[in-house]
């Protein structure tokens, strides 16, 4: 059987321009979710005992770790995108997927920390 030449180099060209995309949003995103903490949590972590603190601390690690997780879901709705129309016209519009998982993203922890026991 022959390999067919013609769709890996696109198909690798798709996942280094999604990488590219998204993986210099990530920071943004991290900075948004980062910025939110420190409005609410703030001076409540800082205030509190070191064993308090030390478990504040594991839970934003924990969080951290399941909103950049989370992230990660770009990536397969990117290439799935990029598949059905031309990359040219999806490109203009990634910035729409974007900002809705930032917001989705902030309401999420939002609610997280402002529910009972955690804020």
């Amino acid at each position: 059987m022959q390999k067919d030449t013609v769709a890996e180099p696109r198909s690798i060209s798709m996942i280094a321009d999604a990488m590219n995309f998204w993986e210099r949003k990530r920071i943004v995103y991290n900075v948004v979710l980062a910025i939110l903490v420190v409005l609410v949590w703030g001076g409540d972590i800082w205030d509190s005992r070191s064993g308090e603190m030390l478990g504040a601390l594991m839970v934003l690690f924990v969080l951290a770790g399941i909103a950049n997780i989370l992230y990660c879901l770009a990536y397969p709705v990117d290439l799935i995108m990029q598949v059905m129309t031309k990359p040219f016209q999806w490109r203009s519009y990634r910035w729409i997927l974007f900002v809705t998982g930032v917001l989705i993203a902030s309401v999420s922890a939002l609610w997280i920390m402002l529910r009972r026991g955690m804020g």
